[in-house]
């Protein structure tokens, strides 16, 4: 998960800069920027990362296999 990881920091970071602002205690800040951060991160890594054959290259993950013929067979029963 190492797109994850490089991708948490600066997501965070942005993250923050916009909940720091707001006028609430922070012991409701921290766990917002927590969920927040994480679902943007994990977005980020979906939709623009993990989807794409560049960005997985220089991400340095490996290529997607493509699916084995025997797979629909064996899912239908036959």
């Amino acid at each position: 998960m190492l797109p994850f990881y490089l991708l948490h920091e600066p997501v965070i970071v942005a993250v923050a800069w916009v909940i720091v602002r707001w006028h609430a205690p922070a012991l409701a800040r921290y766990p917002a920027l927590v969920v927040v951060s994480f679902a943007v991160t994990l977005a980020l890594y979906e939709l623009a990362i993990r989807r794409y054959r560049p960005t997985r290259l220089l991400f340095g993950l490996k290529s997607p296999s493509p699916p084995h013929r025997g797979d629909a067979a064996e899912a239908a029963g036959d």
